[in-house]
């Protein structure tokens, strides 16, 4: 068991690998530039200039990547550029009201597929009963 675990795990690493990178590269990949995003159209150059040095976006690519899998790898989930806050900050002063979502949504899965896991075998509707099933 342990090493069906072992093995488990180490086949996540290359997907978290790729899902990391993926972020990483939709960065730089989406249109627009991020600094003027926050300072506005308007900004000085200079201003853009020292902005991109403080967010490291002036290093080359391998750089700020190797700079973002070492702040990952900390805990760090680095600075919203929309927010310029923290990134931790926002998800934990979004977490309770995902939570609350999350409930709201298992209530309504639980309302509809207990009713219809009793009633469909019971009523004998064959056709809804083996929807039931293949939705399982």
């Amino acid at each position: 068991m342990v090493r069906y675990l072992l093995k488990r795990f180490l086949l996540t690493l290359p997907a978290l690998w790729l899902v990391l990178t993926l972020v990483f590269l939709m960065i730089h990949i989406v249109p627009g530039d991020p600094v003027e995003q926050m300072l506005g159209e308007g900004a000085a150059p200079g201003q853009l200039m020292q902005l991109r040095h403080v967010l490291g976006l002036d290093l080359p690519l391998h750089s700020q990547y190797g700079r973002y899998l070492r702040q990952l790898g900390r805990g760090d989930l680095g600075q919203s550029f929309k927010f310029q806050a923290p990134v931790r900050q926002i998800i934990f002063e979004r977490y309770p009201a995902t939570l609350r979502l999350a409930f709201l949504a298992l209530v309504v899965c639980a309302a509809i597929a207990i009713p219809s896991g009793i009633l469909a075998p019971s009523l004998g509707l064959a056709k809804i009963s083996k929807g039931v099933y293949v939705a399982r």
